[in-house]
């Protein structure tokens, strides 16, 4: 059963995400994917058509992505088109259209973007309505992200299904070998942070409060995972306000778990979020957890038994709730092992898997009819 994928410039998060999906569905389904060129050796063995899918907008190559994903529409003939990102849906409704393919499935992997005027709020805000109606479904990846969605479409073809992580990944890993990878000592407290650097993800924010507890907690030490357009810019910022000996950048790194295993506590401070699978992996790795106070992080994370919360922005907020748990290493081992329990119950990759091909079912059979 042929079933065509369109994805934006995908990676952290997302990029996992379409990993496990990949391996879950792929043996079911002949999945072909359409993206930019970057993700022609992830899509493997799999049929790859490359549509210049860019993020912003650029009226020219949007133009051409469009034509050329009704041509790859065409070509494949799919029973479904799985569209992920909110900048796929731009260029695969107007191609679908000129494809003739009518059962669309969106996955919402964040929050809509916050209008930043009046006429950017009027503006976006039809154009958002319009495209978003014309799918069959949408999946939301939490209950935030489809509270938002249902202000555009009717709440019938919303539906949530979370992220999920594969637990296994973190099994028998050597939290000695890892600290040794990163070159820290036993006596260093290890503060995590997996993201895609751009300004949403805040690790501004958390370099500033690093800066705040340099000398307070001389002994803490902060790992930043992820790549983005803002690295140089934040490793600048970092030596700037000093913290050389006490930041490091590990980059992009596909082995996440590992890394996890010799850390002590899991920061992500985001100004939005859609549903982490950082957090999950962290969760998954039995951390605890210090959060941004979102609606989507309340649907994974128990407050004071997953971690602490703090209000996005708050530098101080941030720093304390770092202390409190650095000055109560018992309750932080509790805190990690009912996260990981959490992981069990309600976000293993299984239940989003299972769930992902109920939609898929569901909506190939309406199709048929």
């Amino acid at each position: 059963m042929k079933v065509a994928w369109v994805i934006r410039p995908a990676a952290g998060g997302i990029k996992q995400h379409l990993n496990y999906l990949l391996t879950g569905l792929g043996s079911q389904y002949e999945i072909s994917i359409c993206g930019p060129e970057e993700l022609r050796d992830w899509a493997g063995s799999n049929p790859f058509y490359p549509i210049p899918i860019v993020d912003g907008f650029e009226i020219n190559r949007d133009l051409k992505a469009i034509w050329q994903l009704s041509r790859a529409l065409h070509t494949i003939k799919p029973r479904l088109v799985h569209i992920h990102g909110l900048k796929s849906v731009q260029i695969t409704v107007p191609a679908a259209r000129l494809s003739r393919v009518d059962n669309l499935l969106f996955t919402a992997h964040n929050c809509l973007p916050k209008p930043q005027s009046p006429w950017y709020r009027i503006t976006h805000g039809a154009v958002n309505r319009h495209l978003l109606r014309s799918l069959t479904r949408i999946i939301a990846v939490s209950d935030a992200v489809g509270c938002e969605l249902m202000e555009f479409v009717p709440g019938e073809r919303v539906v949530t299904i979370r992220n999920g992580v594969d637990y296994r990944r973190f099994d028998g890993l050597s939290r000695t070998e890892a600290r040794k990878s990163m070159g820290l000592d036993c006596e260093h407290f290890v503060i995590g942070a997996v993201a895609r650097l751009i300004p949403e993800k805040g690790v501004g924010d958390l370099l500033r409060a690093a800066a705040l507890l340099k000398n307070i907690l001389p002994q803490a030490r902060f790992m930043v995972v992820g790549d983005g357009p803002m690295r140089a810019r934040l490793e600048q910022y970092s030596k700037a306000l000093g913290l050389e000996s006490h930041v490091q950048f590990l980059g992009y790194r596909n082995d996440v778990p590992a890394l996890m295993t010799g850390w002590d506590l899991f920061v992500l401070p985001s100004w939005s979020e859609g549903l982490s699978v950082s957090v999950l992996e962290a969760m998954a790795a039995k951390l605890p957890l210090v959060v941004s106070d979102l609606p989507s992080m309340r649907e994974v994370a128990v407050q004071g038994k997953s971690g602490l919360f703090f209000q996005p922005h708050d530098i101080s907020g941030l720093a304390a709730a770092i202390i409190q748990i650095v000055k109560d290493p018992v309750k932080a081992r509790l805190m990690g092992d009912y996260n990981y329990q959490r992981i069990l119950k309600s976000f293993g990759i299984d239940q989003m898997i299972e769930a992902t091909k109920r939609q898929y079912q569901s909506l190939l059979e309406e199709g048929a009819k």
